[in-house]
């Protein structure tokens, strides 16, 4: 199978047909390279030359890709899991607990008679000798009130051990913020892919429009501007059979594929253009006369062009001998638009 280019502007794009049947009566023979878009598939088809053949390539206009939608909602904390098994019992020894209150004191014997009167003092006696002083005591008396504090004393050598550390102080106010720092190099690692989105809105459809002649129109030896009432499909509504007529006025801006061809009356030269808002020719074509052997005259031109929003094309044409006319029908002569 051939090779499909994908450049609108390759010579062998034959443009638009709306049916299979319509590119076989118009194009019965291909020739290695060529290809067309076919209304009812949407797709490109191209001649085969191993079958002979036109044959479905499978490949449409391609849309616009949809804006990424919203990241979804999180989803629901899955269920807590089973309680795993118990494990060994260690073999370190805990701490031993804080020791209980002491319990109530049990009840005494019999009751405790009534205290007998005080006797008189006695005289005191002589003072007896010391005694040896006793051993040491092995209890600690009770801590003497704190004496007055002495004179500070020279300073000592730094010590060689670190006290402890002290209780961290209050924080401080936050400072200016630092100049930002180079870019660090980009990672190694690629970081998770995140959920997909929503598939977004359809691409809007391409604008696409072609046109034909229901009557012969006679075209003098200078370019005459070709009027079509005629139209083979227009979903855009880019064309009006009545007012101004000679006109394809795009609606949106971008680029677009632009073709006219016309079938002459009679065996002369003759040109073929397409022209923009009037004023600028966007491409020509000029065909000697051809003899008196072959079955048409005529001549073909497609250009791709980058139309704004108002922009309109007309196709023009003209014969050296003044009494041309271009021959009406479908297949003959036409005008045609689509976007890329």
């Amino acid at each position: 199978m051939s090779y499909l280019s994908t450049s609108v502007t390759d010579s062998n794009n034959l443009g638009y047909f709306s049916t299979l049947v319509a590119l076989e009566a118009a194009y019965p023979v291909g020739v290695p390279g060529a290809f067309a878009l076919i209304g009812t598939t949407n797709t490109f088809w191209t001649w085969d030359e191993g079958t002979n053949n036109w044959v479905n390539t499978g490949n449409a206009p391609e849309g616009i890709t949809g804006p990424t939608g919203p990241t979804g909602a999180t989803g629901a904390t899955g269920a807590t899991g089973a309680t795993g098994a118990t494990g060994a019992d260690s073999t370190v020894e805990g701490p031993i607990g804080e020791t209980g209150p002491t319990g109530p004191t049990g009840p005494s014997g019999g009751p405790v008679g009534p205290t007998g009167p005080t006797g008189p003092t006695g005289a005191a006696g002589a003072t007896g000798a010391t005694g040896p002083t006793g051993a040491n005591s092995t209890v600690a008396g009770p801590t003497g009130p704190t004496g007055l504090t002495g004179p500070t004393g020279a300073t000592g050598a730094d010590s060689t051990v670190a006290g402890p550390t002290g209780p961290t102080g209050l924080t401080g106010p936050t400072g200016a913020t630092g100049a930002t720092g180079p870019t660090g190099a980009n990672s190694t690692v690629a970081g998770p892919t995140g959920p997909t989105g929503p598939t977004g809105p359809p691409s809007p459809a391409k604008a696409t429009c072609r046109v034909t002649k229901s009557v012969n129109q006679a075209v003098g030896s200078s370019l005459t501007v070709v009027t079509f009432d005629v139209e083979t499909f227009d979903a855009s509504n880019l064309h009006n059979n009545s007012v101004n007529n000679s006109r394809i006025t795009v609606t949106s801006a971008g680029i677009y594929q632009i073709k006219a061809q016309f079938v002459a009356s009679s065996n002369t030269n003759y040109v073929v253009a397409i022209r923009k808002n009037g004023t600028t020719f966007l491409g020509g074509f000029g065909q000697g006369s051809p003899g008196s052997t072959v079955q048409y005259y005529g001549a073909a031109v497609s250009v791709l062009a980058e139309l704004e929003v108002g922009d309109y094309v007309e196709m023009l044409a003209s014969g050296s001998n003044g009494s041309l006319s271009v021959v009406s029908g479908t297949t003959n002569t036409n005008f045609e638009l689509f976007e890329i």
